[in-house]
């Protein structure tokens, strides 16, 4: 007799996967050359990481870091941004830039038989940008209707203000990589080249390749093209821990007529080396970190708030955020906070269920392949390794370490780092249509904002 299953299918045994462990070598001027063979199509990536993020600016030049990494291409050793474009072009190659907090990075991906043309413009671009005026102009004007664009969105706008609320705007995590457009207007071509002029140099610079090349080969190249970059003192500063509340506070950023609230939680999380980063990626994989975690079954199952709730912590050089986010409709919005603070004070109190745990840990070591298929995901996790000073067996590691995770681990972590009486709680929303009732769910005074300028 035929007919539905009882119940779905169990997942399969796990297959095996294999990560190339990288070879990696510090040259005598300082930079950080980090190499594998990987894959087998005849492909080069190439990923530039500079200590040139958010995190060093000035408070003042909030969007200097973004606004220096985008206009490195502009124009490089006396070649227009046009010619190097051209260049590019001509080698099938795209170069991408990304901003970042604690980093930026540029990423080639090459045909091997013309990695050391590309190397070539790469070197140009980050050694010796010419910062043209007129490019910085340009973009500049574009980082600030960014920035505009950014107020105009919900979703955007709830991401940049929970960061202020969590964070003192006067520290880098505290706001966008894009600035603050009353810093950002000021901004000028001196200021880009000041701050490339000390923050990239090779004693603060790695150059990850990854594909079809021997590491002894990939060293050979690097060094014929930066080999000769003169190494340069700079500040030895860290980056500072940025303060967060100890109590809860709660927050509306009114936008009249609103339909639905944009909702957001968060409190601050820990940094990416710390010890218990494999049980807190199980820990909120059952909280809110995949379609079957409690938040989402919670409020998009079974009350039907959401068509998806998440929650993730930020891991970077310094503590990051936690955050929860989702959007509901303005009737829904009380209800649907009251709910995700329910979830998580009982993933506090309680822990988790032996198979919830079970379940999460074969995800997340289940997928693990799915993120080394590629050159271009092999060279941004080896530079993770070090932007984030992990060892270079890291990722060889990194199924075995998911699956030593244990119910009492989750219970352990959820305890000390979820903190349900420390949360800050943004909602862009209607504030004469959610105000009054969130008043009275005991989180704490309610302060209104209006749309930032």
């Amino acid at each position: 007799m035929s007919g539905r299953p009882a119940s779905a299918p169990g997942p399969g045994p796990l297959r095996p996967y294999q990560v190339p462990v990288p070879t990696r070598v510090e040259m005598a001027n300082g930079l950080t050359v980090v190499a594998a063979r990987h894959g087998r199509i005849p492909q080069v990536t190439i990923h530039v990481v500079l200590d040139a993020g958010s995190i060093r600016e000035p408070a003042e030049l909030a969007g200097l870091a973004a606004l220096t990494v985008e206009s490195l291409d502009t124009g490089a050793a006396g070649r227009t941004g046009e010619a190097l474009a051209w260049d590019l072009e001509r080698l099938g190659v795209e170069l991408a830039s990304e901003p970042g907090y604690d980093a930026a990075a540029l990423g080639a991906t090459v045909t091997a038989d013309r990695l050391d043309a590309a190397l070539a413009r790469v070197a140009d671009v980050v050694r010796v940008p010419d910062f043209p005026a007129v490019e910085i102009d340009r973009l500049r004007a574009e980082q600030l209707a960014d920035i505009l664009q950014r107020r105009k969105e919900p979703r955007a706008l709830a991401n940049d203000m929970i960061l202020r609320f969590v964070f003192d705007p006067a520290h880098a995590y505290g706001r966008p990589t894009t600035g603050l457009a009353a810093c950002v207007r000021d901004l000028t071509r001196d200021h880009a080249a000041s701050f490339h002029s000390e923050w990239v140099t090779p004693g603060r610079t790695a150059l990850v390749i990854v594909g079809d090349i021997e590491p002894d080969a990939a060293f050979e190249a690097v060094a014929g093209r930066f080999g000769d970059w003169p190494s340069r003192p700079g500040s030895a500063a860290d980056p500072p821990t940025a303060a967060s509340p100890d109590v809860t506070s709660v927050h509306i950023v009114d936008r009249p007529g609103a339909v639905q609230s944009e909702i957001r939680l968060a409190h601050r999380g820990v940094e990416r080396r710390h010890p218990d980063y494999f049980a807190l990626r199980i820990m909120n994989s059952i909280l809110g970190g995949a379609f079957t975690s409690r938040l989402n079954l919670n409020l998009r199952e079974k009350h039907g708030f959401t068509y998806g709730v998440r929650s993730a912590f930020t891991f970077r050089r310094a503590p990051g955020p936690f955050l929860i986010q989702t959007a509901v409709s303005t009737e829904v919005t009380v209800r649907a906070v009251e709910e995700i603070v329910k979830e998580l004070r009982l993933l506090h109190d309680e822990g988790a269920l032996e198979r919830e745990v079970a379940d999460a840990t074969a995800y997340l070591a289940g997928v693990v392949p799915l993120e080394f298929q590629t050159t271009g995901q092999v060279s941004a996790r080896f530079a993770d390794l070090v932007l984030y000073d992990l060892p270079d067996d890291h990722y060889s590691r990194l199924r075995d370490e998911f699956l030593a995770v244990t119910p009492a681990d989750v219970a352990r972590v959820a305890s000390e780092y979820l903190r349900p009486d420390a949360l800050t709680l943004c909602i862009v929303g209607d504030a004469s249509e959610i105000g009054d009732a969130l008043a009275t769910t005991g989180l704490g005074a309610v302060e209104i904002h209006e749309v930032p300028e």
